[in-house]
């Protein structure tokens, strides 16, 4: 069965990579709103799980973090035929340091999601600041029942087998914001982004113990076809993506509700992972990255981790760049690769970097380590003078 719904709207293209279930069981349709629901028409192959049930309304315990999970339990507060009750769990409150080591200063980080649950007078529980290894879940969920449902979008923490287990295997439920099994883990977003994928997807799919792997469970529904725009930044396009998962799972509930849900297993062969981002990830290998790949990680992870190179020996973080077209790229300039070099156009500076196969960057904005983000002018101005009159500096 395909089930088309009026309430979203994505691209019609589909990505290259949709092939991962087998046609006979999983058909596609882009329909005039661009992308499909999708579920298995079959009940015959043994790849394929099939649930009944015959529960009203569940109680939920529901996990998550960020804006990503709040569209997920909004529109499952919003389907109150879905639950009877909704317990929400989010990661504790911490410090986080804002300021330059000269002036740090502490500012206290609360999930955006407690603050939804709490103005919708929700009952929301932290997890421990020692982990949720130990942690105990809130009464009624310390024992198992039938109308337990165990929602996680976003969550940042590994469920553990022991509590997995006080829920139905087919009552916990992730909401992922890929196309599984494309982009498992902790950053699927980013690198959709950073390795310039064209399309993408949602994906609902059933919690796991972890030694089969983190997002491997089967899918019960998917959004696919959605289009990445070729400007796309993390910030601006996780909100759609969000507003589509929350819909979703809740068509997803209703059909496990009516006993009418598919799980389908991921296919093995198709597998492609997303690691957490890290201070490793953001640093530029200008022999190897092309000006397009470097604005596409910079796109993808720069509201989470800073591009940065060393110049100088300092680390410098590259606020704001863009890559050249080469009807840009500058004329009788030497094109070493990784180093930059400052052009003057009246009173505007240009700082313009030489990287992989050929490209160009430009630079619009830096921030030296321990300082704030200046502008090219500015900041060419604060370097040695040697370096100013040479007009140029090695980034490595």
């Amino acid at each position: 069965m395909i089930f088309r719904s009026t309430a979203f709207s994505c691209s019609k293209r589909f990505p290259k990579y949709l092939n991962q279930h087998d046609p006979s069981n999983v058909r596609r349709t882009g329909g005039i709103f661009g992308y499909s629901l999708r579920y298995s028409s079959s009940s015959t192959s043994t790849s394929i799980s099939t649930l009944t049930t015959n529960i009203d309304r569940y109680k939920i315990l529901f996990c998550g973090s960020d804006e990503f999970s709040v569209a997920s339990l909004k529109a499952v507060h919003q389907a109150k035929d879905l639950w009877e009750s909704i317990d929400v769990v989010v990661p504790p409150e911490r410090e986080i340091g804002r300021g330059g080591k000269h002036h740090k200063s502490l500012e206290k980080y609360t999930p955006i999601l407690r603050q939804f649950a709490e103005s919708n007078d929700l009952a929301t529980h932290s997890v421990p600041q020692k982990g949720i290894k130990t942690w105990s879940p809130p009464s009624p969920f310390t024992s198992t029942d039938p109308s337990h449902l165990l929602l996680t979008a976003s969550f940042g923490h590994i469920i553990p087998l022991r509590l997995l287990k006080l829920f139905p295997e087919d009552h916990r439920l992730n909401v992922h914001p890929s196309l599984l099994p494309r982009w498992r883990g902790a950053a699927p977003v980013q690198w959709t982004i950073a390795t310039g994928d064209e399309g993408t997807g949602v994906s609902v799919q059933r919690l796991v113990k972890y030694s089969l792997g983190v997002d491997a469970g089967d899918i019960i529904g998917s959004v696919e076809n959605i289009d990445v725009p070729g400007d796309a930044t993390y910030n601006n396009f996780i909100p759609h993506l969000a507003e589509l998962g929350g819909r979703l799972l809740v068509d997803a509930l209703r059909k496990l509700r009516d006993g009418t849900a598919t799980f389908i297993p991921q296919n093995r062969d198709q597998i492609t992972f997303a690691p957490k981002i890290t201070h490793e990830t953001a640093q530029i290998k200008w022999s190897e990255q092309s000006a397009e790949e470097i604005d596409r990680l910079h796109r993808g992870i720069h509201h989470q981790v800073p591009l940065w190179s060393c110049i100088l020996s300092t680390t410098a973080h590259l606020v704001s760049l863009r890559p050249l077209e080469p009807s840009e790229y500058p004329v009788d300039v030497p094109s070493e690769v990784g180093t930059a070099r400052l052009l003057k156009q009246g009173k505007h500076r240009r700082l313009y970097v030489s990287c992989a196969k050929g490209t160009w960057l430009e630079v619009l904005e830096v921030q030296m380590a321990g300082k704030k983000a200046l502008g090219i002018k500015e900041w060419w101005n604060g370097l040695p003078k040697d370096v100013r009159d040479k007009g140029e500096v090695k980034l490595y």
